[in-house]
């Protein structure tokens, strides 16, 4: 069955590695939001307001795949209920079954995953400390948490398991 997994999760939390790990095990194209982001920063659209263009260009690159046949992951954050609404909906409309993944480790463990990696203009290089902006939420739908502390093979392993029970396999 075609699924959109949207992954969920704070910047540093394994979001992406997981994601990475994931799209060929299921198989599925994983769609990363940091690279649309930062690929429109590049035209000159400042950080600020590169957000929601980049989810629209995400959500139309993920209508072709599945009408191509392929399933996707929503590689992005969902802390905006457009987000979550938005591919709830196009999966009704393709015919897909929507799931969510949520990455969670330790802070430390944030700190030093964002202070490491090579990052894209758009990613952060240290966790923001700002309240919430007005509108954002933290999804209560049904989902998989995966502690990212755990190997990648393990966390695959359990995604999957997840994911076939959700889609019925």
């Amino acid at each position: 069955m075609l699924t959109i997994i949207q992954m969920h999760g704070y910047p540093g939390s394994g979001k992406s590695a997981l994601a990475r790990a994931l799209g060929p095990a299921l198989p599925a194209v994983v769609l990363d939001n940091d690279v649309i982001k930062s690929a429109l920063m590049t035209t000159g659209t400042d950080a600020a307001e590169v957000g929601p263009p980049s989810h629209e260009v995400m959500r139309a690159l993920a209508a072709r795949f599945l009408e191509d046949g392929s399933s996707v992951i929503l590689d992005t954050p969902c802390f905006w209920p457009v987000i979550e609404s938005e591919g709830r909906a196009l999966a009704d409309a393709r015919h897909a079954k929507w799931v969510m993944l949520q990455c969670i480790c330790p802070v430390d463990v944030v700190d030093q995953r964002l202070a490491a990696r090579d990052r894209l203009a758009s990613q952060h290089a240290v966790r923001e400390f700002a309240p919430p902006r007005p509108g954002m939420y933290i999804p209560d739908c049904k989902r998989m948490t995966l502690d990212t502390m755990r190997p990648i093979e393990d966390n695959v392993a359990i995604a999957l398991a997840y994911i076939r029970k959700e889609c019925g396999q």
